[in-house]
Formats: C-alpha cells, structure tokens, sequence
C-alpha cells in the first residue's frame, strides 16, 4: 500500500538540493517540490511546532539548519518497508526508504539534520497539515 511522506532542505543544505531531488526521483514519486520562507521572528516557533520539541531561538538545531528559505519535497512511496531502525530517539520501526534516504542524504551535506524525513505515516499527516494545510488523503488523491 502506498504512503505519503516529506524531505525537508533545511537552507544549510541547499547546495546539493539538485542532487537530492534527483535521487529523490529514482524511488519515490514527487508530488509536490516548494520553497517555504518562515518569518524569522517565528522561525524557532514554527521549528518547534513541527519537531514536538521547544526549540527556543537561535538553538543549536536553526543554527545548524539554517532559517532561510528551504524546500519541501512531499512524495509518494509505493513500495514501503517498516524495520528497525536506531534512530535519534532510540529503536524505532520506521519507513526505511525514506529513513535510509534521509541519512544518504545527510551525510552528502555534512552530517548533523539539514535534511528531514517523515519515516512513518502519523508524523506525515501531522506535517502535512501544519505546513501545507492539506490533508494526507489529499496528496493520496493526486
């Protein structure tokens, strides 16, 4: 059964955008590509708001990412496979396509957290709908 999930270029990362987005494309489909700009008075806010987590101004996590303008890629997954995965909040059972993805990706730009990926279907519907006002069913459809 197919799923929705988002990468995020956080802007600290946009220099190798061109190559991600290209392997993007070599497993997933891409529904959506846009560039989002957060007021930067309410960039750590609005961080927060999509981590779960108080993120206060200039943390540690906007410094290392970046506060300028990024790119979401939203994308359909039509073959996902849930393992166990370590991950920065313990073992977890994830997407590994999108998870196994989302750490290639992150060590072309360095390590750390310029690049975000949903890795299950909750925390999709979750960002979906806090950065774009679409529903996950809605990307479904498309």
């Amino acid at each position: 059964m197919e799923e929705i999930h988002l990468f995020i270029i956080w802007s600290k990362a946009l220099d190798k955008e061109n190559e991600i987005i290209s392997d993007i494309k070599k497993s997933f489909d891409i529904l959506c590509l846009t560039k989002i700009t957060w007021d930067k008075d309410k960039f750590s806010e609005n961080l927060s708001r999509l981590y779960g987590e108080n993120l206060p101004k200039d943390s540690n996590k906007e410094n290392h990412c970046g506060n300028d303008t990024f790119s979401c890629i939203v994308v359909k997954d039509n073959t996902p496979i849930y393992k166990t995965r370590n991950t920065s909040k313990g073992d977890r059972v994830v997407n590994v396509n999108l998870f196994d993805a989302k750490q290639l990706y992150r060590s072309w730009t360095g390590g750390g957290h310029k690049i975000h990926a949903t890795d299950n279907v909750e925390e999709t519907k979750f960002q979906t709908m806090l950065l774009f006002g679409r529903s996950y069913n809605y990307y479904l459809d498309l």
